[in-house]
C-alpha cells in the first residue's frame, strides 16, 4: 500500500554523528559519492537494522560501514539518497535526501539537503524508478539465506535487483561497492585520530597482558584484560571477537574460542582491535607465555620481524600491494621458513578491520596493515620437534604518505628484547 504524502520539511539542527565528524566533513563525502554516481543515475542506501541475540534480547547495535560513513548516524530505521539530478519529495527537490522514523527525526538537518519521513521511501523509490538508468543500491542485508526446511538457497539480493529492474524497464541495480573502495581508502586526519585512540586502548590491553601471562592462565584471562583496558579508556567495541591462540591455537588463523589453558613453553598469538567511533586497528602480537622465548621460537619470530621490517622498507604511495607481498615473501624465503606462509601480508583498515578499497596501488593517506606470519603444524616432517606447533604472527597498521609509512601501531612492544623484559617485570 501506497503511503501518505503529507509531510514537513524540517530546517534544524546537525544530524548526530557517533563518529563526532563535523558535518561539512560529511557533506563532503556525498559530494564526493554524488560525482562518482553520476548524472544518470542514483544511490540508496539502507541503515542497519537492529540483530536479535536471543527471544527479546539485542545484540549492541552497530551501523552498517557505509551508511555511516556518509552519514554518522548510528540508529536504525533511516534511508539516504543521492541523486545528481535531484529527486522530487513533498514538492520540494534535493540531490541529497534522509528519510528518518518520527521519533528521530526531530530537531535535525543537512546542510546540503533535505530531511524527510521514512514513511515516503517508497514515493522516492518509484520517483528513482523512473528518472534514472542506474540506482546503486547499499543495503545491509545478506546476500542469500538457506532455507534449511526445504533445502534451497534463497538470492536475496539477486532477487531484490530482479523484482525492480522488471518492474522499473530499463534500470540496472548494481553494488555501489566500488564507488565507496575510491571514497573510503583515503583516510582524513579526522579518521585517522579516531584510529590513533583505538591504537592506543589496544596498545594498553597488550601492555596489560604483558604483565599478566603466564602458565596455567587460560586464553580467555588475556582476552578479558584486553577488553578491559580498551572498555575502560572509552572503546565502543571491540572490532571482531578478540582472537587469543596458544600452543596448537596459535595455528589458526581464525581461531577466537579462547577457552584454552596455556602451558610453559607456549606461544600464545593476540590479534584484537579496540574500536572508536566506528574505527579500528588491527594489532597482532606473539608472546612467550613462560616469559622467554625458546631459541626456535625465537628463529621463527626473527624470520618474521624481519620480513615485516622489508615491507615496511617498500611503503610508499605509487607502490602496488603485489610488491609488498614479494617483499615478505623473499624475506621468509630466505630465512628458510616459506613453506610454512598461510596468507598475504596486507589489507587496508579502517571502518571495517579489512577495509574496503578499489586500488591494488598504494595511495598516500590509505592505512594498511603489515602482517606476516609463520606457521608450524604440529606434524610437520621436516622440522624438529621444537619447531612443530609454533605459529607466529606480528601485524602493525601503515598510515601511507608521498614518501613512505607512517607507524601508527608503535605503542605496542613487538621487539624481542622489549617483549621480554617487560614479561620479567611480571
Amino acid at each position: 500500500m501506497r503511503k501518505a504524502i503529507g509531510i514537513s520539511i524540517l530546517l534544524l539542527v546537525a544530524l548526530p554523528a557517533v563518529a563526532q565528524f563535523e558535518e561539512k566533513e560529511l557533506a563532503d563525502r556525498r559530494a564526493r559519492l554524488l560525482t562518482l554516481v553520476g548524472s544518470d543515475g542514483a544511490l540508496v542506501m539502507k541503515a542497519s537494522d537492529g540483530k536479535v541475540r536471543s527471544n527479546d534480547t539485542d545484540y549492541r547495535y552497530r551501523q552498517e560501514s557505509n551508511f555511516l560513513y556518509l552519514t554518522g548516524i548510528n540508529e536504525p530505521g533511516w534511508y539516504l539518497v543521492l541523486a545528481p539530478r535531484g529527486v522530487g519529495v513533498g514538492g520540494k527537490r534535493a540531490s541529497v535526501v534522509a528519510l528518518g522514523p518520527g521519533r528521530s527525526m526531530a530537531g535535525r538537518v543537512l546542510p546540503d539537503g533535505i530531511v524527510v519521513s521514512a514513511d515516503l521511501i517508497d514515493d522516492v523509490l518509484d520517483s528513482l524508478g523512473a528518472t534514472v538508468s542506474t540506482l546503486y543500491v547499499s543495503a545491509p542485508e545478506m546476500q542469500f539465506t538457506v532455507d534449511w526446511l526445504n533445502d534451497r538457497t534463497l538470492f536475496l539480493d539477486r532477487d531484490m535487483r530482479k523484482t525492480f529492474e522488471q518492474k522499473h524497464q530499463g534500470v540496472k541495480v548494481k553494488s555501489p561497492a566500488k564507488l565507496f573502495g575510491k571514497v573510503r581508502e583515503v583516510k582524513s586526519a579526522s579518521e585517522l585520530a579516531l584510529m590513533e585512540k583505538a591504537v592506543s586502548l589496544t596498545a594498553a590491553g597488550l601492555r596489560h597482558v604483558l604483565r599478566a601471562c603466564k602458565p596455567g592462565m587460560y586464553e580467555y584471562e588475556l582476552q578479558a584484560a584486553i577488553e578491559y583496558e580498551a572498555t575502560r579508556g572509552g572503546a565502543d567495541f571491540m572490532g571482531w571477537p578478540c582472537i587469543v591462540g596458544s600452543g596448537p591455537n596459535s595455528l589458526i588463523l581464525h581461531y577466537d574460542d579462547n577457552r584454552r589453558q596455556m602451558q610453559a613453553g607456549d606461544v600464545v598469538v593476540l590479534d584484537i582491535g579496540a574500536e572508536c567511533g566506528g574505527y579500528t586497528c588491527d594489532i597482532t602480537r606473539t608472546y612467550p607465555v613462560s616469559g622467554k622465548f625458546t631459541r626456535e621460537q625465537k628463529e621463527i619470530y626473527s624470520a618474521v620481524l624481519a620480513a615485516q621490517d622489508a615491507v615496511f622498507q617498500k611503503i610508499k604511495a605509487g607502490v602496488p600491494f603485489r610488491e609488498l607481498e614479494d617483499a615478505a615473501r623473499d624475506a621468509i624465503a630466505r630465512a628458510g621458513f616459506e613453506k610454512y606462509i598461510r596468507h598475504g601480508v596486507s589489507h587496508n583498515v579502517g571502518l571495517d578491520v579489512h577495509d574496503i578499497s578499489s586500488s591494488d596501488t598504494l595511495r598516500a593517506g590509505m592505512v594498511i596493515t603489515v602482517e606476516p606470519g609463520i606457521y608450524v603444524p604440529v606434524d610437520d616432517k621436516e622440522r624438529p620437534a621444537a619447531y612443530c606447533g609454533v605459529g607466529v604472527r606480528i601485524e602493525d597498521d601503515v598510515l601511507v604518505t608521498e614518501e613512505g609509512g607512517k607507524l601508527i601501531t608503535g605503542e605496542a612492544p613487538r621487539g624481542i628484547p622489549e617483549i621480554e623484559k617487560l614479561m620479567r617485570k611480571r
